[in-house]
């Protein structure tokens, strides 16, 4: 069963999750492409290489008319006494930010919607992200006791936001898994700065979009777990728990802005539960002639693409671990790249190894030979040395 695994550890965030799943999917730069043509109004999306702690990653920087947003959490010790408008002096990003806010910042349900219809992207990426703002909606009409069509968003309504959603669910798509499982989420503690004043983390609206999902906080001061990423947790994972055993074919990073004391980065593994290990079908291949044992590497069309695709993510990565040597970087990133290469490889060689192992002791119950074994035993040998 192809599995998708998210790891919260370090919270949840739109952007973070967006590019952690671009990192493991295929054809990279055509799908970055196929985002900005989707047409977000005034929206661009820039994949930019980013270390964090060592660790190397990839950090989606949104931009709305050339202006990135960012959020605004307060030092520990902030007089929380301040009025909204006075904390605001604080922060020489907030100039940039006022301008900003002005052009979108109040955005209703329905607007938000038409957006969405109107972009260049399927018909199941424009439902996913609707029912991702369903919920948000949801969220935000609660918290401030009043209905969904009369809440206007405010942080989350922004483009930006909208990109990163629209951009993982467009992603969700291309990596089509059978199944999404997400660790406990770690919302990150102290108090943030939003339209509304000054909040505790996690913020009410994300607090209440957290029900029914394991959460904790190891004491990191930010907000980890922002209202979008914690939306699109709940819509896209189907639980939550440890990682399941899982044969790992790509892992992918994706960074925040900030540094902590802990990396700050989001991981998605993508890989093969126990479940969907065995891979051949229950009819035996048919032997081409000519040959004592000839087992194709796979039954099925399914199958065969299932294999390719696996290759072609390995592929990725080693070009991607290939643009590290050329930039010279540091080797220690590149080791720990080139073991999750390693990993993906031996993956399939053991998928493969299954498969035609299962063929050969069909071919040889049937024919009532060993010499089909014997094949498999010198393949066997070859691939162990």
């Amino acid at each position: 069963m192809k599995t998708l695994y998210l790891d919260c550890g370090s919270g949840a965030a739109g952007d973070m999750i967006s590019a952690a799943l671009w990192e493991v999917t295929e054809n990279k730069e055509d799908v970055l492409k196929e985002v900005n043509a989707a047409g977000i109004p005034g929206i661009k999306t820039y994949a930019l290489p980013s270390q964090k702690q060592g660790i190397f990653g990839t950090h989606f920087r949104v931009t709305y008319n050339d202006i990135e947003e960012e959020p605004n959490v307060l030092p520990k010790d902030a007089i929380v006494e301040l009025t909204p408008e006075e904390d605001l002096k604080v922060s020489h990003h907030d100039k940039h930010r006022d301008h900003h806010a002005h052009e979108h910042h109040h955005s209703s349900l329905a607007d938000v919607k038409d957006i969405i219809r109107s972009l260049n992207v399927s018909d199941r990426v424009k439902e996913d992200a609707q029912k991702v703002y369903d919920i948000l909606a949801d969220a935000e009409s609660h918290v401030h006791g009043t209905t969904v069509k009369e809440i206007h968003f405010h942080e989350v309504g922004n483009m930006d936001a909208i990109a990163d959603i629209v951009c993982v669910c467009l992603l969700m798509e291309k990596l089509d898994p059978d199944q999404v499982i997400a660790s406990s989420v770690n919302t990150g503690t102290g108090k943030v700065k939003c339209a509304h004043g000054i909040l505790p983390i996690p913020a009410p609206a994300t607090s209440y979009l957290l029900q029914g999902i394991p959460i904790y906080n190891t004491g990191v001061n930010g907000e980890l777990c922002t209202p979008t990423g914690a939306a699109l947790i709940k819509y896209f994972a189907d639980s939550f728990g440890p990682m399941p055993v899982m044969n790992i074919e790509d892992i992918g990073y994706g960074m925040g802005t900030k540094d902590y004391e802990t990396a700050n980065y989001f991981r998605a593994f993508i890989g093969e539960t126990d479940e969907g290990l065995d891979l051949a079908s229950s009819a035996p291949p048919v032997p081409a002639k000519g040959h004592a044992h000839e087992h194709p590497v796979a039954s099925s069309e399914k199958q065969q693409k299932a294999i390719s695709n696996r290759i072609a993510r390995s592929i990725g990565h080693l070009e991607s671990v290939k643009r590290m040597v050329d930039g010279n970087r540091d080797a220690a990133d590149i080791l720990i790249q080139l073991a999750a290469v390693e990993s993906s490889i031996a993956s399939t060689s053991r998928v493969i190894i299954k498969e035609h192992f299962k063929g050969a002791v069909e071919h040889a119950v049937d024919r009532q030979s060993d010499e089909s074994l014997e094949n498999l035993y010198g393949i066997i040998d070859k691939f162990i040395k």
